[in-house]
C-alpha cells in the first residue's frame, strides 16, 4: 500500500503539480468502524492474550490513524485503519487456531483420564476373581478327603475361572485401544479413510480371535504391537489435525486480506474506475468462501489469493484515476478561488477609489494596487498559490487603508466638533488637516501680546490638544498682518506674535512644545485681495493640525 500511495502522489505532483488529494470524511468513517469492529472481534476471541503480537499491532495500528485523524492527514488515517482491520482480522484467525489447539489438549487429557479409570476397574475386578479363587480352591481343599469327586470337579471350574480371568485382563487393553481409536476418529473423522485405522481395525480383530483361541502369548505379543499401531495412529490424526487447522487459518487469513483490499476497492470507487477487476475479485472470493464452507481449504486458500490479487489490480487503477480525478477537482477549485480572490480584491480597490482612502492613505492603498496587478500576473501565469498569496496581501493593505482612514475620519469628526465649541473661531474642514481661525484683533495694532479679551480662546484650544484623540497631532501657527505699514516689518511683528501663542499654549495651556511650529508670514498670503474691510480680514491667525 505504501507503493501505491508513493506512486500516486508522483503522478499527481507530474500531471497537476498538486498535492496528493484527500479521502473523504465518510470513506474515513467507514474503514474506521470495519478497523473496530474487527479489532473488537480479535478481543472477544482473547486474542491479546493468545496472540499480542498481532493484536498489538492492530491497536497501534488504529491508534496511528486516531493521531492522523486528528492532524487531518484523512489519507494516511485511512492508510492505517485499513492495516488495524487486516492485522486484526489475522489475530482473529491465529487466536481460532489456539482455540482448537486447546481442544486437542483437552481430548488428549480426558482419553487418558478414561484410560486410568478403566485400568482401576481391571484391577478391582482382578482382586475380586482372585479372592473368589482362593476360597474356592480352600474349600476344595477342605472337602477334599471328603469327595475326591468334587475335588475334581472344583479344580476344573478354578482352571476355567483361571483361563476367563486371563481372557478379560487380555481383553481390557484391547478395550483401552478401542477406545483410544474412538477417540483418534473424534479428532480427526477423516482417519477412517487410511490404511493405517484398517490396520488397526484389522489387528483388533486378530487379537480378539487369538482370545478366544486360547492363545494368550500370542495374543499378548499382538497386543503390544497393535498398540503401537495405535500410538501411530493417534500421532497421525493430529498431525492431520494440526495441519487442517492450519489450513483453515490461512485460508481465513488469505479471505481476510482478501475483504480488505476489496473494500479498500470500493473506496476508491473501482466500481466506476476497474468494473472488471472489481467483479473478478468478488467472484473469487465468494468461491473462496464457499469451498471453505466445505472445509476444502487449499483450494480455498487458492481462490482467495486471486481475489486479493484481482483486488490489488483494481486498488492500483481505481487509485490511480480517483485520485487524478480529485486532483482535477481540486485543481479547479484552486483556480475558481484565485479568481475570486484576485477579482474580489480588484472591486474592492474600485468601491475604495471615490472616498478619502486614497488621499488618507496614499501609501497603503498604492501597495494595495501593487497587489492587485501582482496577483492578476500571477493567475495569468497559472500560479494559482501565488495569485491567492498577493490577493490576500492586497487584501490585508486595503484592510489597514480602510481602518486606518476610518479611525483618522471619526478623530477628526471627533476634532471638527470640539474645536468648534472655540469662542472667536472659525473651524475648516481640509484634506489632510483642521483648520482652526481666530477671527477678530487678537494683538493690537504692532503688537505681540495677546488681548485679554482673546485668552479664554486661547485656552480652549489649548485643551482641545491636550484631548486624547488628538494629543499627539503636529499643530502649525501661522500669524498673518494687513499690507498696512512696512512689509519687514510686518514679518517681524508676525513672527513675534505666532511666538507668543506658542508661548501661552506651551505655558499656561500645558502643550507639548515639540508638537508646535510657529510661522511669521506677515503680509505674504492675504486671503482678500480688495473690498471692505480687506486689511482687518487679512489680519488673521491661523492655527493648522495636521490630521494625517
Amino acid at each position: 500500500m505504501k507503493f501505491y500511495g508513493s506512486l500516486l502522489l508522483g503522478v499527481c505532483l507530474v500531471v497537476f503539480g498538486c498535492t496528493k488529494p484527500e479521502i473523504t470524511e465518510v470513506m474515513l468513517a467507514t474503514q474506521f468502524q470495519a478497523a473496530q469492529q474487527a479489532i473488537n472481534n480479535a478481543a472477544a476471541l482473547e486474542a491479546d492474550a493468545l496472540v499480542p503480537e498481532e493484536y498489538g499491532r492492530a491497536v497501534k495500528f488504529m491508534n496511528l490513524a486516531e493521531s492522523s485523524r486528528e492532524k487531518a492527514n484523512i489519507p494516511q488515517s485511512t492508510e492505517f485503519a485499513s492495516q488495524a482491520e487486516l492485522v486484526a482480522q489475522i489475530a482473529i484467525a491465529k487466536a481460532r487456531q489456539h482455540h482448537a489447539k486447546r481442544k486437542v489438549i483437552s481430548i488428549r487429557e480426558q482419553i487418558y483420564q478414561q484410560i486410568i479409570k478403566i485400568h482401576e476397574h481391571e484391577l478391582e475386578i482382578e482382586r475380586i476373581r482372585q479372592a473368589i479363587t482362593e476360597e474356592q480352591f480352600a474349600r476344595t481343599l477342605r472337602s477334599l478327603d471328603k469327595n475326591q469327586q468334587q475335588t475334581e470337579q472344583l479344580s476344573a471350574e478354578i482352571t476355567d475361572l483361571k483361563t476367563q480371568l486371563r481372557q478379560a485382563e487380555l481383553r481390557a487393553p484391547i478395550a483401552r485401544l478401542e477406545l483410544f481409536v474412538n477417540i483418534t476418529v473424534d479428532i480427526y473423522p477423516a482417519i477412517k479413510e487410511t490404511a493405517d485405522y484398517e490396520r488397526v481395525q484389522a489387528a483388533v480383530t486378530s487379537i480378539t480371535n487369538l482370545i478366544e483361541q486360547k492363545a494368550f502369548p500370542d495374543a499378548e505379543n499382538a497386543t503390544t504391537d497393535a498398540q503401537t499401531l495405535v500410538d501411530d495412529l493417534y500421532q497421525l490424526a493430529v498431525q492431520k489435525r494440526k495441519a487442517e487447522v492450519e489450513a483453515k487459518t490461512n485460508a481465513q487469513i488469505a479471505i481476510a486480506r482478501a475483504e480488505v483490499i476489496i473494500q479498500r476497492a470500493q473506496i476508491l470507487n473501482a466500481n466506476q474506475h476497474a468494473p472488471k477487476q472489481l467483479q473478478e475479485a468478488s467472484a473469487h472470493l465468494q468461491r473462496a468462501k464457499q469451498t471453505l464452507d466445505v472445509n476444502r481449504y487449499e483450494q480455498a486458500q487458492q481462490s482467495a489469493q486471486q481475489a486479493q490479487q484481482s483486488a490489488d489490480e483494481a486498488v492500483v487503477t481505481a487509485e490511480v484515476r480517483e485520485y487524478e480525478q480529485r486532483a482535477q477537482q481540486e485543481l479547479n477549485a484552486l483556480i475558481a478561488r484565485a479568481r475570486r480572490a484576485v477579482d474580489g480584491l480588484g472591486e474592492k480597490i474600485t468601491a475604495q477609489a471615490e472616498t478619502q482612502v486614497p488621499q488618507l492613505e496614499a501609501q497603503l492603498y498604492k501597495l494595495a494596487n501593487a497587489a492587485s496587478e501582482k496577483a492578476k500576473s500571477a493567475l495569468a501565469a497559472k500560479e494559482y498559490n501565488d495569485a491567492i498569496k498577493a490577493a490576500a496581501e492586497g487584501e490585508d493593505y486595503l484592510r489597514r487603508a480602510i481602518a486606518s482612514t476610518a479611525r483618522v475620519t471619526s478623530a477628526k469628526s471627533d476634532l471638527l466638533r470640539a474645536a468648534k465649541q472655540i469662542p472667536n473661531a472659525t473651524v475648516t474642514q481640509q484634506p489632510d488637516s483642521v483648520l482652526i481661525r481666530i477671527n477678530g484683533n487678537v494683538f493690537a495694532y504692532g503688537s505681540t501680546h495677546i488681548r485679554e479679551e482673546f485668552i479664554d480662546t486661547f485656552a480652549r484650544l489649548a485643551k482641545v490638544l491636550r484631548t486624547a484623540g488628538f494629543s499627539k497631532y503636529p499643530v502649525r501657527i501661522e500669524a498673518h498682518t494687513s499690507s498696512l505699514g512696512d512689509a519687514k516689518g510686518n514679518q517681524k511683528v508676525s513672527m513675534g506674535r505666532a511666538d507668543s501663542i506658542k508661548g501661552f499654549l506651551t505655558t499656561d495651556g500645558r502643550v507639548d512644545a515639540g508638537r508646535i511650529t510657529a510661522v511669521g508670514l506677515g503680509e505674504t498670503q492675504p486671503i482678500v485681495d480688495d473690498g471692505p474691510n480687506k486689511e482687518e480680514k487679512n489680519r488673521r491667525i491661523d492655527v493648522i493640525i495636521k490630521t494625517n
